[in-house]
This record gives structure tokens, sequence and C-alpha cells, in this order.
């Protein structure tokens, strides 16, 4: 009898632990979506180190919605690279390859939908991570910040320790520090500049191509095709992450075989482009080394999206999404 007793108990505090754990992750994603609801519109310039050999800047303008542009200012092979989320379309812009990509039909998710998106990535990092406050009044660019040392809660691919820095009220980060194995720095990324409630033109997020560029794009919008389809059409091995439905395959309008495969999902926002290896090749992208299932790759933040780009199977790929960049890899390794 005891010892049922004693097994109830235990059984009774893990609900309870579960449940309060529940509660606490859902309060904490109800103040960051309030925090960046708040946030009508901001101007900065950032700093990345871990993405070439030099510190990369960047512009940054930011428009409730979700509206965002960022382009590199640092001078030389990337100067005037840009990544363009109007509300409806991506677009990223290559000027020295002359070499751009817009991908139409790209809803911003609804203020539920975008909840539900951070409360699932609450429940990720509380569940990876331990969080310690060692600064309620830091500052960051002017800003006054909250700085939080965070660790892995448990070995596991992709998790490092990092210390962030969240503006306060909002929570925007305005600062990440990654460490590898504790000690040497991986990537970072801060704003050096930063003011917030600026006034934005009707068309700070409209970019027109030069005529002479190449151009892809693709409307998700448009009809879509099966898989069974694309795996016959295009002159590639098509691939696509197990586990994860499929919301639509969109193929490109133009002569080259290329294809999107939009996998959105209850505010989470994820896309893979595939096409032959060698169609779209340029410089060497901005970017974090990595592997992906034993494939050298590379991983760029831009705004709110993460974007991994490798080869495999004779196959480029580029899967974006407003993940964590640890369930994103994770994702990626799973294409086959």
């Amino acid at each position: 009898m005891k010892r049922l007793v004693h097994q109830l108990l235990v059984v009774t505090s893990a609900l309870a632990l579960a449940a309060c754990a529940e509660v606490w992750a859902g309060s904490i994603a109800k103040n960051v979506a309030a925090g960046l609801g708040s946030i009508k519109s901001y101007r900065g310039t950032t700093v990345e180190t871990g993405i070439a050999e030099i510190p990369i800047e960047r512009s940054v303008l930011y428009a409730k919605g979700g509206l965002v542009r960022v382009e590199t200012t640092t001078s030389g092979a990337h100067r005037g690279e840009l990544f363009v989320y109007d509300g409806e379309a991506i677009t990223l812009w290559s000027p020295q390859a002359l070499f751009g990509v817009r991908i139409h039909g790209v809803h911003a998710p609804s203020a539920t939908e975008t909840l539900h998106h951070i409360e699932r990535l609450t429940h990720t990092n509380l569940d990876a991570y331990t969080f310690a406050l060692e600064d309620e009044g830091a500052r960051v660019a002017g800003q006054r910040a909250m700085q939080w040392r965070v660790r892995p809660a448990r070995r596991a691919p992709n998790r490092f320790e990092h210390r962030v820095w969240n503006q306060d009220p909002t929570t925007l980060p305005l600062k990440l520090e990654f460490t590898k194995d504790g000690k040497d720095l991986w990537y970072s990324f801060a704003f050096a500049q930063l003011a917030f409630d600026v006034p934005v033109a009707p068309d700070a997020f409209a970019f027109a191509f030069p005529k002479n560029a190449v151009v892809f794009e693709w409307n998700l919008d448009d009809p879509g095709i099966s898989l069974a389809e694309a795996r016959e059409e295009m002159n590639f091995k098509v691939q696509v992450p197990a586990n994860l439905a499929i919301q639509k395959i969109v193929r490109s309008p133009h002569c080259l075989p290329m294809i999107v495969v939009a996998m959105d999902h209850d505010g989470t926002m994820t896309s893979l482009v595939e096409s032959r290896a060698g169609f779209s090749g340029d410089a060497k992208a901005l970017g974090i080394g990595i592997t992906i299932a034993g494939q050298p790759a590379t991983m760029a933040f831009l705004g709110p999206f993460t974007t991994l780009s490798w080869t495999k199977d004779g196959t480029q790929l580029a899967l974006t999404s407003n993940l964590d960049f640890p369930s994103l890899i994770a994702l990626a390794d799973s294409v086959q």
C-alpha cells in the first residue's frame, strides 16, 4: 500500500510539474508576443561575427506586421546584398552576381498563429536550456536590456551555451553571443545603433530588380503540383523533410526546372527551394559553415528567418524558416 501511495505521489508530482511548466511556458510566450507585437517600427545597424573573415555590418528596417529589410553595408564582395519581406513576398538580391530570388504569396501569420509559434519555441527552449538572469539593467545600442546566460540542459547537437540581451520591455533580441565548448566564440550578433518608432516611407520595402538581372520567381498562391508530379517532371532528385506535412509544391514559371516546397503551419513558416546543383552558383554566401547529413552547408540569419543551403545527391537545397536553428538543422538532416 505504501509503495502504491508513493507511486501515486510521484505520478501526481510529475503531472503537477508538467502543468506548471505548461503554464509558465504559456505566460512567457504571451509576454514575448505582446512585447514584440507592441513594436511599431525600428531602424538600426547590426554587426555579426562568425559568418565571414571580417565582421559584417547590415542596416535593418522593421515595420509592424513583420515587414523587414536587411542590407549588407560592409565594403567588399557582399556589399548591397539584400533581404526583404514586404508582407506578401520574400526577395533576395545579390548585386555582384546580378542574381535575385522572389517568392510571392508568403502571407504573414495572424496574431493568434504568431502566439502559437512563440509558444512552441518557448516549450522547445525551456526543455533544451537553463536560463540565469545576469543583469536587469544592461545597455545595448543605447537601449535597456535584460542579460541572460543560457546553457544547454543536456548534451544535444547544435545546442550551444550563449548569452542573450533582450530589450526591455519589448523582448527584442539586441545582442547574442554563442560559444562553442563553452569558450570559443562561435557566432555573435549585436545592434550597434537602434531607434524605435521611426517614420517608414510607403515604398520602404519595395525593390525592383535591374533589367539585366537573372531572377527566379515563384508564387505560392499559384496552383501546386503533387510530390509524384514533381519527381517525374524535375531533372534532379526531389527531396523533402521527413515527418513534416507539405502544404504545397509550386514549380517555377521559367524554363529551368525548379520547385519551392511550402510547409507552413500555424505561424511556423518553412519553405524548401530545390534545383539542379550548379544553376544558381555565385560568390560564397555569407554564413556559418555547418554540416547537414555529413555534407558541408551554410547557415545564415536574416531578420526572423534562418536559411540553410547545401547540396545533396546533385540537388541544390535552400531551407528557410522562422524555427530555432537547432530544430531547423535537424529538419534539414531528415531531407530525403
